[in-house]
């Protein structure tokens, strides 16, 4: 499951591989990460917690992705995104229920990341495919 985000499908050739960048953004409160799409939809998707001696940490609720200890909130919500794909958020969003936040997001610790959704490959290459 482990990705880095702007990373193109390695299956086909990078001047091939189309894709569509979606921005997201992390944001840690009250023991809890919350995650915003392009559209304003808010999810809780994990906890962030801080481990004595160890630093901050977040645990995600799905797929029991963790992120390694880091010594601010907003280094942990980095470390997790490098974990994080499209796929694997955008299934959240389809899938969870909003979460209702009262307060400013701006005003909490949080980053901004950019996916890509690589396209299929019938989209954007009109050849055939192979065949053995």
């Amino acid at each position: 499951m482990a990705s880095k985000p702007k990373q193109a499908d390695d299956s086909a050739p990078a001047s091939l591989a189309a894709s569509l960048a979606y921005t997201f953004k992390l944001f840690a409160t009250d023991h809890r990460v919350l995650a915003q799409n392009g559209d304003g939809k808010l999810i809780d998707i994990g906890a962030i917690e801080h481990r004595e001696k160890k630093g901050f940490v977040v645990s995600l609720d799905v797929d029991e992705l963790e992120s390694e200890p880091e010594a601010s909130e907003k280094k942990a919500l980095q470390n997790i995104a490098s974990q994080i794909t499209f796929d694997y958020l955008d299934g959240l969003f389809t899938s969870e229920d909003v979460t209702e936040f009262h307060g400013k997001l701006a005003d909490l610790p949080h980053i901004e990341l950019t996916l890509d959704e690589t396209l299929p490959r019938s989209l954007t290459d009109r050849t055939p495919p192979h065949l053995f």
